[in-house]
């Protein structure tokens, strides 16, 4: 099966290295980095590489990167894109369960599931927590974690603009706007990971009160595509 591995990244010149080298074991997969208009030397880490890169030339926001993405995945002839985070919370050596599961649910979006444990500070598991029941109540669909960025993406669900939003809720969206079209959306666990030495490009109230008004204005919009 032949996939893109999609990493939105901004200022992320400390984790990237090591992430792509993780990466870099599966040489079925592409990996395709969108500089969300860093000022570091992320993109410079990027090309030396070998990898595909897209920028943006100010940063625009991770939704705003993720929709870049998708619109030059949809182009390619590819089954799925993986969505991965470039810091290193996300373990690569579980990318396979997600393959594996797309193969016995082609027409499904696989997301990433952590547990609220120890591991997890405390701020993200109450906005974890808020955002998942609210999901779940507006889906129709049992969701534990909705703010995990590793997803297997079908690439016919790719070229759909479901969502405007440029931040980090665009994740959080776009799971509503799959479930308006009846998509199943399933869930996989992965360890709950979070570095001591880097912290999350998300703030509380970005998590928190972003998601509500998104999640009241989802209600009166449509999400509904043609298929």
């Amino acid at each position: 099966m032949k996939g893109i591995i999609l990493i939105s990244a901004y200022n992320a010149e400390e984790t990237l290295p090591d992430v792509l080298n993780e990466l870099s074991k599966f040489k079925d997969l592409e990996i395709l980095v969108v500089n969300d208009g860093s000022t570091d030397q992320t993109s410079d880490l990027v090309v030396s590489a070998g990898v595909k890169l897209l920028s943006h030339d100010k940063n625009r926001g991770k939704g705003a990167a993720l929709q870049k993405g998708f619109e030059y995945a949809s182009k390619m002839d590819i089954d799925f894109l993986i969505t991965f985070d470039a810091d290193k919370q996300h373990p690569a050596d579980h990318i396979n369960n997600f393959i594996d599961m797309h193969r016995l649910n082609p027409g499904a979006i696989i997301l990433g599931s952590r547990k609220r444990d120890k591991n997890m500070p405390w701020t993200r598991k109450f906005s974890n927590s808020v955002s998942a029941t609210l999901t779940s109540l507006r889906t129709g669909q049992k969701l534990y974690d909705v703010q995990c960025g590793f997803r297997l993406i079908p690439k016919k669900y790719l070229s759909w603009k479901l969502s405007r939003i440029n931040g980090f809720i665009f994740e959080n969206e776009m799971l509503i706007a799959w479930a308006d079209n009846n998509i199943k959306l399933i869930s996989i666990d992965i360890p709950t990971i979070y570095s001591t030495k880097h912290k999350s490009r998300m703030t509380y109230l970005d998590s928190t009160f972003g998601f509500i008004s998104m999640f009241i204005k989802s209600f009166f919009k449509s999400y509904k595509q043609d298929k």
